[in-house]
């Protein structure tokens, strides 16, 4: 199909939320939909009777006019309902934007904001979970960490359902603070930590150079943006004129974002062959492919950490699986599903749906989704390092172990 649509690589974030082509067909948002067949045995639902739901919707609506105490919008009441039927389908990744929520989404794709950055997602037993802090964020500069549990904000309880909610408050004005307790798990026991962090603007770059010695070049990418590709060349060019003959790519905390710009970097670092798959409900298969590369002859060893989601693990994924470069760090995130944007426009008001369509796979066909990306070189970072990089590089044990490797 050569119709191209947006859709997100990205698990929810709170400080980027990027699109990308994927080319599964658009689904119609107006499709037939049959009365409700029920088995008699099991009184399984099949389709939705929009009759009795109609009328059920009513009664409820007369029940809270007549008896609720306190004062409510119409409008929320509707809302409520198309939030509660994506809730139900269970899906982390699944989400009904209101009319504010979807503009921002649909703006906040690149630049900068002020907010306290941080990537975040939901995690399975339901707490919003931090991905990952940005490179030299107020987050990051406060020690917060990937796999921390965010239970409350400013003392309040926030759950993952009210991911939403804690987003729009965790960001805010520059110079205005915010507290975070999170959980975090510290000598195998899980406990709570209040972080204070103070807002500021934050600059969404992605890629950051290094020399090292040794004749070793180390690259930095925080995530996937538009412009990603063109300064990872530019990086690798600098590099390389000060004498880089092997590389470290480090993708730690990167929770991914634009595959486009994914699949052209891995068309410098690899040859010809496929980087990612993709499957949908109904079977179709969606392959991406690799061109031949120009650095395809650099020894290199990328670092990835539990931060490494998405599309960060699609390049991880198919850098080991086709033998193109060690990987060293903690097993990765695992978000190996993809999501479709769907306007949806109710009396002139610009809503939306984010819905997951499909699931990825390495060249090898391994599922990344749950599972993530396990490194070649398992190596932990000590429980008291709060910065990692090559301006801690003393502290880093991961990439240590990446220079060790191509000494």
């Amino acid at each position: 199909m050569n119709k191209k649509v947006k859709i997100i690589m990205y698990s929810c974030i709170v400080v980027l939320i990027s699109l990308v082509s994927f080319n599964f067909g658009r689904k119609s948002m107006q499709q037939d939909i049959k009365n409700t067949t029920i088995n008699s045995s099991k009184k399984e639902i099949k389709t939705l009777n929009f009759d009795r739901v109609n009328k059920n919707i009513s009664s409820l609506v007369d029940l809270i006019e007549i008896k609720y105490l306190h004062k409510f919008k119409y409008e929320d009441l509707e809302q409520g309902i198309y939030k509660g039927m994506i809730d139900s389908l269970k899906d982390q990744y699944s989400t009904f934007f209101n009319e504010e929520e979807f503009k921002e989404l649909m703006n906040h794709t690149s630049g900068e904001f002020s907010g306290v950055g941080i990537q975040v997602g939901v995690s399975e037993d339901g707490y919003i979970e931090v991905i990952a802090p940005i490179k030299g964020s107020p987050a990051d500069n406060a020690g917060v960490k990937p796999g921390d549990k965010i239970s409350k904000i400013n003392g309040e309880v926030f759950l993952g359902k009210d991911l939403n909610k804690a987003v729009k408050i965790m960001r805010g004005k520059e110079g205005e603070s915010v507290v975070l307790t999170v959980k975090r798990l510290i000598d195998n026991k899980e406990q709570d930590i209040n972080i204070k962090i103070t807002r500021a603007v934050i600059n969404l770059e992605s890629v950051y150079p290094k020399m090292l010695d040794n004749n070793i070049g180390y690259v930095l990418v925080t995530n996937f943006q538009e412009n990603t590709a063109k300064e990872f060349e530019k990086a690798i060019k600098d590099l390389k004129s000060q004498g880089a003959q092997k590389l470290i790519l480090d993708l730690r905390n990167n929770p991914g974002g634009l595959l486009d710009s994914t699949v052209n970097i891995a068309n410098m670092l690899m040859n010809k062959g496929i980087l990612i798959t993709a499957k949908d409900k109904n079977g179709n298969v969606e392959k991406y492919e690799t061109k031949d590369g120009t650095l395809t002859d650099m020894p290199m060893v990328t670092l990835i950490n539990k931060g490494s989601a998405s599309a960060s693990e699609v390049m991880s994924g198919a850098l080991k699986d086709r033998k193109r470069s060690i990987l060293v760090g903690e097993n990765s995130y695992g978000k190996g599903v993809i999501q479709q944007i769907f306007p949806f426009n109710i009396d002139n008001k610009k809503e939306g749906l984010k819905i997951t369509i499909a699931e990825f796979f390495t060249p090898n066909g391994n599922q990344i989704n749950k599972k993530g990306i396990k490194p070649d070189y398992e190596v932990k970072i000590p429980g008291n390092v709060k910065k990692i990089g090559v301006d801690n590089l003393e502290n880093d044990t991961q990439l240590q172990k990446a220079i060790e490797l191509l000494k």
